[in-house]
């Protein structure tokens, strides 16, 4: 099967742009959605292109919605019955309704909207819960979270590079040593952006990754944590305890 850059190379339709190192990281991460019946969720669709090519690097996708903004893309017309529009801001609850009502589960949510600090913390807490078991978020073009025009800034304590940061801790909830909820964290973007966040959503985070300007949220199949496995017979009599400072 083609690369995700191939097929960018050789798209002749509607236009689409994306830096190069998202397609090659993108490679890597959604291979193992090729093949599948995918349901995938696009805000911030411009010119279109972007869902023509998802099309062809998932040949059994079985529903792609975009959502944008900008009314004129209320004009982009497609062949494919597995392309829905919806246009409004995502982050309103009369749109989120619009693209529910394709599908109220996806594997794959890209927000490619507006890049401000504020609009990314909202879509997340709106549409992580949608996300199917195995799942991605992934939140395109971080840099902007370090200029002020997009309510971000380097030490800016509700920036969008700071709010994905914070999910980093949540994963690790279990091993705080503290009864705060995962919720709490975020009390400071929940306030400063008027947005709630479910500690059963927040729960569901298995992983957080980055690359240059990018983070993908990732939902796992359920894993339940038995025990520590141990193996090995010899041993110098040193536990993790040993090594506290």
């Amino acid at each position: 099967m083609k690369s995700l850059l191939e097929l960018y190379a050789e798209h002749q339709g509607k236009v689409s742009d994306k830096w190069s190192i998202y397609l090659a990281e993108y490679d890597r991460l959604f291979s193992g959605f090729r093949e599948r019946p995918v349901r995938m969720l696009e805000i911030g669709i411009q010119n279109g292109g972007s869902l023509e090519i998802w099309s062809k690097y998932f040949p059994n996708a079985q529903i792609l919605v975009g959502c944008d903004i900008n009314p004129d893309c209320a004009k982009l017309a497609y062949d494919d019955p597995r392309f829905q529009l919806v246009i409004g801001d995502a982050n309103t609850d009369a749109v989120e309704k619009a693209i529910l009502s394709h599908s109220t589960i996806f594997d794959l949510i890209i927000d490619d909207g507006s890049h401000t600090s504020s609009d990314l913390a909202k879509s997340f807490a709106r549409y992580f819960r949608h996300l199917n078991e195995g799942g991605l978020f992934v939140a395109e073009d971080l840099h902007c979270s370090y200029w002020r025009e997009f309510e971000g800034g380097l030490y800016y304590p509700y920036s969008s590079m700071a709010f994905f940061k914070r999910l980093a801790d949540v994963v690790n909830h279990e091993h705080w040593g503290i009864a705060k909820a995962r919720r709490q964290l975020l009390r400071g973007f929940s306030e400063n952006f008027s947005i709630e966040f479910a500690e059963s959503e927040l729960a569901d985070i298995h992983s957080i990754e980055f690359f240059n300007s990018v983070c993908v949220v990732r939902v796992p199949a359920p894993i339940v944590w038995t025990r520590f496995c141990n193996s090995g017979r010899l041993s110098h009599g040193m536990s993790l305890t040993d090594f506290k400072g």
